[in-house]
């Protein structure tokens, strides 16, 4: 796979994201994309992100999943808010009215966030309301795409002192990090609208992390140096990621017929449009660089 190492910013960021080109967080983008170290980088992001869980409940099948990711960052992000600049108290109803489902989709998933542990319902000072709050758990879970896109930037960019380690092992600061990753989202989204591929396998079950194992398949047949990739069978896949070998075969028949990637030989290696490749990889330089930036706000 070639890399663009030799062309402008605005040929690096194509049409994506073309009109972003001089924020602070597409700047550092196209930075990090021009890197030698870049392809190296997010060939490690996709091994992380293909990897087992570490609990038995069914984490891929709830979080991986756009709508159900958005209703907990955004539960983080209420929180935050209100322990950082006493904002509207993170009850369910504040939930609720921000979320991107419908009140009773919010209530009957947060019910069950609630029995697996991963929200602790607290009273508020008036005894009245109930309060949200994201255990470590769920924070770690939420994180682990933002902290595994942090340590590939830390990969290309070094940093005396690990901003993923800092981070990563405060709760305080996971919360607060993720929390103003929403604010920014909120306000104007750079960061994800302009990538439609990336947008559609997200809202399919496992569908993202499935991309990343299909990237990372790509990556390692391209570079010896690359870590390696997760077998493209359906049963390897399904196993992995707690679905159905039907559901693995349906995304993979979507994507053929798109013409966005084709498994080949059994599984054994993939065949990636050039056009997925490079939206791939400007979104997730954009995902570097957004998360760089406000760790290197909150750890100073």
């Amino acid at each position: 796979m070639s890399k663009p190492s030799s062309q402008d910013d605005d040929d690096i960021l194509h049409m994506f994201v073309r009109s972003f080109a001089q924020t602070e967080t597409w700047k550092l983008a196209a930075q990090l994309i021009k890197s030698p170290r870049f392809t190296e980088a997010l060939s490690s992001y996709c091994e992380v992100m293909t990897r087992p869980p570490e609990i038995s409940w069914p984490v891929n099948k709830v979080f991986a999943q756009k709508l159900r990711y958005i209703v907990c960052f955004d539960l983080i992000g209420n929180y935050s808010r209100w322990r950082r600049r006493g904002a509207e108290p993170p009850t369910l109803a504040a939930l609720q009215r921000t979320a991107p489902a419908s009140a009773r989709q919010v209530a009957s998933f947060v019910n069950a966030l609630r029995l697996g542990g991963y929200v602790i319902a607290e009273r508020g000072q008036d005894r009245r309301t109930l309060h949200l709050r994201p255990s470590s758990a769920l924070l770690k879970e939420i994180a682990r795409s933002p902290l595994a896109f942090l340590e590939a930037s830390e990969r290309i960019f070094p940093v005396p002192t690990s901003l993923v380690s800092r981070i990563g092992n405060n709760d305080e600061l996971l919360a607060d990090w993720l929390g103003r990753s929403v604010e920014r989202f909120r306000s104007r989204d750079i960061y994800f609208a302009p990538f439609p591929t990336i947008v559609q396998f997200t809202e399919h079950d496992c569908g993202y992390p499935l991309l990343t194992a299909v990237m990372g398949a790509n990556y390692a047949s391209l570079s010896p140096g690359a870590p390696p990739a997760l077998p493209l069978t359906y049963m390897a896949l399904a196993k992995r990621f707690r679905v159905s070998r039907q559901h693995i075969g349906n995304l993979f028949i979507g994507a053929k017929r798109r013409g966005w990637f084709s498994v080949v030989r059994g599984g054994k290696s993939v065949v990636v449009s050039q056009d997925l490749i490079r939206e791939f990889e400007i979104w997730a330089a954009g995902q570097m660089a957004h998360y760089r930036i406000i760790a290197g706000e909150i750890a100073n």
